[in-house]
C-alpha cells in the first residue's frame, strides 16, 4: 500500500478506519450486519439510515465516499476545516470535543486520545504499520474489524480489541 493509499485509513480522531466495523461489512456485502448497524445507528444519531450506499465508505479522508456517519462528524470538519489530517497536529489539542468523543462509551472511541498521541510519537508511516498489524487475523492474516470475535476469511476465534459496543 502506497503513502497515498494509506492516508486515507487514517482518521483525524486517532481511529483506523481500516478496520470500520461499517466499511468491512459494506466491502463483504453482509446486508445482514449492514442492516443491524444501521439500526443501531438511526437510534444513536436520530435520523433514519435506509440505504446501504449511506453506510459505504473508502476512508474518513479518502477524496470519494465518506459513509453518513462520519461524513457529518464534528472532529474530521474541525481538522480539515483548520487544514489538518488529523488532531494530532492541532495546537488545540486534546480539545473538549476530542475528549468527549474519547469518553463518549463506544469502546473503540475510548482509545482515540491514546492513538493520536501515539501517532504524534511514532509518526503515520510506523502507526499504520501497528495499525495494520493489530487488525490482522493471526491464522490467516485476514482484515478482521473493531468488534470481530471470530475472522470473517476462516472462522478462527479472536482475542477481543473491545466489548460490544454501547446500544
Amino acid at each position: 500500500m502506497n503513502k497515498r493509499e494509506q492516508d486515507i485509513w487514517v482518521a483525524p480522531c486517532g481511529l483506523y478506519c481500516g478496520a470500520c466495523t461499517i466499511r468491512l461489512a459494506a466491502k463483504r456485502g453482509d446486508a445482514s450486519l449492514l442492516a443491524q448497524i444501521a439500526e443501531v445507528l438511526s437510534a444513536q444519531h436520530g435520523y433514519p439510515i435506509e440505504k446501504v450506499e449511506d453506510l459505504t465508505c473508502e476512508g474518513c479522508l479518502s477524496p470519494g465516499v465518506v459513509a453518513v456517519v462520519c461524513r457529518d462528524c464534528v472532529l474530521r470538519s474541525c481538522a480539515l476545516g483548520k487544514g489538518f489530517n488529523h488532531c494530532g497536529r492541532c495546537p488545540d489539542f486534546p480539545c473538549q470535543q476530542i475528549i468527549d468523543f474519547n469518553n463518549d462509551g463506544l469502546p473503540h472511541h475510548g482509545e482515540v486520545l491514546e492513538s493520536v498521541r501515539r501517532h504524534q510519537q511514532i509518526g503515520t508511516d510506523t502507526w499504520m504499520e501497528e495499525q495494520e498489524a493489530r487488525w490482522r487475523c493471526p491464522q490467516c492474516g485476514a482484515t478482521t474489524d473493531w468488534y470481530a470475535a471470530q475472522c470473517p476469511e476462516c472462522g478462527s476465534a479472536l482475542t477481543p480489541q473491545f466489548g460490544p459496543p454501547e446500544t
